[in-house]
């Protein structure tokens, strides 16, 4: 393989590798393992170790979860008896903790510690969610739909800022139930009936999802599949108005999911868009068919879908072996 700067001057084209790499991450040119891929290749004669072994990376997971978790458990014994200080406290020390420990590995440079700094982050906006409850729960609002709105503007913005379109799945998750909260909190403030608000939750799933397959956002596949839940939600509560026409919606929209998954090879969406069109086609059915003829007009869909899939995914391929040999 040909060096990708083969035609810089001896020395230059590392540092300039070094001094381009993180604005193509930043404009979506690449990815960050990509840039990894690169440099790894760039740099054959001096190959950097990774910072962090799959291992390592595994057991700082594991060790964060059962830590959180066991100080879940005693801290959740004595929840009610603290004082609001207290609770605050609790609060703004994991997020302090989430957010220094995730910016100081971020700047570490390795793919590893950018996974790891994505998840303290995850943390760190799990404590300011936490200290903003207490707080909202404190000053008692009477209107439920100011505590949900005020929980999750920061998370939203917080989740926003910290994936900047940039390939931090942990931060699209965090974007998105934010902007769960943000719009079912404004929906109760203004008493919008569910089946509006389905409809609108719908139309910004059907935008995302564009946006994402037209690489406007990334990354594409974790940023369809919040799209792909989002309008089958949105396509649920349709139901306050008529459970025919969110069955209706739901399917159809289940079956576009579907046709995603296949025209991008995205196996992930394909499977959340299969199990949602038949959970979507039983309820249709189930309005207008009942019993036996139900059940078996489900199970034949299912067969269709089957028969569907595989044959998009074979078209067009080839025998492993020789001409004489079977095609299993």
């Amino acid at each position: 393989m040909i060096s990708l700067f083969s035609n810089r001057p001896d020395g230059a084209d590392t540092e300039w590798l070094d001094q381009h790499a993180d604005d193509w991450v930043e404009h979506g040119l690449v990815t960050s393992d990509q840039v990894e891929a690169i440099r790894s290749y760039e740099h054959h004669d001096a190959p950097a170790s990774p910072r962090l072994s799959i291992v390592a990376e595994l057991a700082v997971y594991l060790g964060s979860v059962l830590a959180l978790m066991s100080g879940a458990m005693m801290v959740g014994q004595s929840w009610e008896t603290l004082r609001t200080g207290g609770q605050v406290a609790i609060g703004v020390a994991i997020a302090a903790l989430g957010f220094v420990a995730g910016a100081r590995l971020v700047g570490l440079g390795d793919a590893g510690t950018r996974r790891l700094a994505s998840f303290m982050w995850l943390i760190g906006t799990g404590g300011v969610a936490l200290t903003t409850g207490v707080i909202v729960d404190t000053v008692g609002f009477d209107q439920p739909g100011w505590n949900v709105l005020i929980v999750g503007l920061p998370v939203l913005a917080i989740g926003a800022v910290l994936w900047r379109n940039l390939d931090r799945p942990l931060q699209v998750l965090t974007t998105a139930v934010g902007a769960g909260l943000t719009f079912g909190g404004v929906g109760a403030l203004l008493s919008t009936p569910p089946w509006i608000g389905g409809i609108l939750v719908w139309l910004a799933a059907i935008a995302i999802g564009a946006a994402a397959i037209t690489q406007r956002l990334r990354p594409e596949l974790y940023v369809l599949a919040v799209a792909a839940i989002a309008a089958m939600i949105g396509a649920a509560m349709l139901a306050d108005a008529s459970e025919l026409a969110a069955s209706i919606a739901a399917t159809l929209t289940a079956a576009g999911i579907v046709a995603v998954g296949l025209v991008r090879h995205l196996v992930p969406i394909l499977v959340v868009g299969v199990i949602a069109f038949l959970q979507g086609l039983q309820g249709l059915l189930i309005i207008t068919l009942h019993g036996a003829a139900a059940a078996a007009v489900v199970a034949a869909g299912g067969i269709v879908v089957v028969i569907v899939v595989i044959a998009r995914s074979t078209r067009g391929s080839k025998p492993a072996g020789g001409p004489g040999e079977a095609n299993l």
